[in-house]
């Protein structure tokens, strides 16, 4: 069993590949409970190679969104 599960899903604009570790995880955008948190604390932030979190937000499913509440 775990103590702690920690997720990192963004280091800044860094993109890091290394053996057991990659950020921003790359299916980062899929599930709705990844990203909407971050959009709520920083809507600002840029996901490396997709754009600002505010606008990738949007582009969830309304459908995943309700499931995230």
């Amino acid at each position: 069993p775990r103590t702690l599960d920690l997720d990192v899903v963004l280091y800044g604009d860094r993109v890091v590949r290394e053996p057991g570790l990659v950020i921003p995880p790359p299916r980062m955008l899929a599930p709705a409970f990844v990203l909407v948190p971050p959009a709520e604390i920083a809507p600002e932030a840029h996901v490396p190679g997709h754009g600002r979190v505010a606008d990738l937000v949007t582009k969830i499913d309304s459908s995943a969104m309700m499931k995230v509440s």
